[in-house]
């Protein structure tokens, strides 16, 4: 014959197994050397993948595109998000083209380009170069970017060189911004 327990006793019982559970957990935690533990963290995790030899090509239009080359870097691959050292940068145009090199940069989202530190370039018959602390940002889609921190730009014996530089290449705009300096050579 079956004999059931009074709901009581089975709360007792269950009360009992809770504090037990409890206190093996407490004295375990109070056990454990978290001096030697390893911790262990999976880029993987972050959906982080480290490069080398990187070539990213972006088409922006038919006869528009920037390539970028990398010794190397890592990428997002969820947010399509590149962090990239010793960068070369080629944006190719319609009108003309700019070949950069910066020690640094990140390709954001198949819309932005940064360029960090120790940047030179050319576009066209013009050269230019920053400070160490140089910076360069440009937006595909909008055409726009900026350039800061000792910018020099030159072309033949003129030259120009400000702490910014604005431009928009759809609007054809380049604006030199803060002690702008300029050094003009008539022919």
């Amino acid at each position: 014959m079956l004999r059931f327990l009074n709901k009581k006793r089975i709360i007792n019982i269950f009360i009992a197994l809770s504090i037990l559970i409890f206190l093996i957990a407490i004295f375990v935690i109070i056990l454990r050397d978290n001096d030697n533990m390893v911790t262990y963290k999976s880029e993987l995790l972050e959906n982080i993948v480290n490069l080398e030899n990187i070539d990213l090509l972006y088409l922006i239009d038919n006869d528009t595109y920037v390539l970028l080359k990398s010794k190397s870097g890592s990428a997002n691959i969820v947010s399509y998000n590149f962090n990239l050292k010793d960068l070369n940068i080629k944006y190719k145009g319609i009108e003309y083209s700019i070949d950069a090199f910066a020690d640094k940069g990140s390709y954001i989202s198949q819309r932005f380009i940064k360029a960090y530190d120790n940047i030179t370039g050319s576009m066209d018959n013009m050269s230019f170069y920053t400070g160490k602390n140089g910076i360069l940002e440009y937006d595909y889609k909008e055409g726009k970017g900026h350039i800061v921190n000792n910018v020099f730009v030159s072309q033949g014996p003129n030259s120009i060189s400000s702490d910014s530089v604005i431009f928009d290449v759809n609007n054809n705009y380049i604006f030199f911004k803060d002690n702008v300096t300029v050094t003009y050579v008539p022919e």
